[in-house]
């Protein structure tokens, strides 16, 4: 129990970490940062190995032309996702909170458009998307027995290269999968699903929180939306008590 409640810590803090490196770089992260992680699963990790790795492809590519508050508040649809395909669920759930991030989306995106908020409603969208097949990814996953641990040599030369903040985002983001492999293993499988929360939600506080990062008002506001729908979401699908 020792050993699987350490492995919750350890996501946590490389999720904090990996934030932290990634605001550093102000978003210029090369190709080869994100793939790491998904490399390190291929080929035993399968279909689902090369879905993470186009979402990740397709996110970090526009990452540079977008806010990273709002790159990193786009995750909090994981749990969004979670509530809207859960077997207890019912399609007007669903229908609810999709409307729900859809409004949120939508008014950023016309904020970017405006010119009011930095990026590209064109980029925000791919990164929406991207989100999805790394949701579908996860959702999809079986543990990989034997990783392949060569691909973690490739933070090598872009450490050398002078791209320690990218090397460091590719080393956490490699370490948090590796923890929640372990969980999943563990006695604690159950918590797994329950990271998809924590996690995005630790990410964005990182931002909030740290004073060299700036968080635009809309967006935080738009991400307290779609965490508060989730969670709406997520007690209309708890089983009522029953009545004595």
């Amino acid at each position: 129990m020792l050993y699987a409640a350490l492995l919750v810590v350890v996501s946590v803090v490389l999720t904090i970490v990996g934030v932290s490196a990634l605001g550093q770089s102000q978003g210029e992260l090369p190709a080869l940062a994100l793939a790491i992680p998904a490399l390190w699963l291929l080929p035993q990790g399968g279909v689902s190995a090369w879905l993470l790795l186009i979402g990740l492809g397709s996110f970090g590519f526009v990452l540079p032309e977008q806010p990273l508050a709002l790159s990193v508040s786009l995750f909090m649809m994981l749990p969004v996702f979670a509530v809207c395909c859960s077997s207890k669920g019912s399609w007007q759930l669903a229908a609810l909170l999709i409307s729900i991030v859809l409004a949120m989306d939508v008014g950023l995106m016309a904020l970017q458009g405006e010119g009011k908020l930095e990026g590209s409603p064109t980029y925000t969208v791919i990164q929406i998307i991207a989100v999805g097949i790394i949701w579908i990814a996860a959702r999809s996953w079986r543990v990989v027995d034997g990783n392949t641990w060569w691909p973690l040599f490739l933070v090598v030369p872009l450490w050398v290269g002078g791209m320690e903040h990218a090397a460091l985002v590719a080393l956490c983001t490699t370490g948090v999968i590796a923890a929640l492999q372990g969980m999943r293993n563990s006695k604690i499988a159950e918590w797994v699903p329950r990271m998809s929360w924590i996690l995005p939600a630790i990410g964005f506080a990182t931002l909030v929180l740290v004073p060299w990062f700036e968080v635009p008002s809309p967006v935080l506001v738009a991400w307290l939306l779609v965490l508060g729908g989730a969670l709406l979401g997520e007690y209309l699908l708890e089983d009522p008590e029953e009545e004595v």
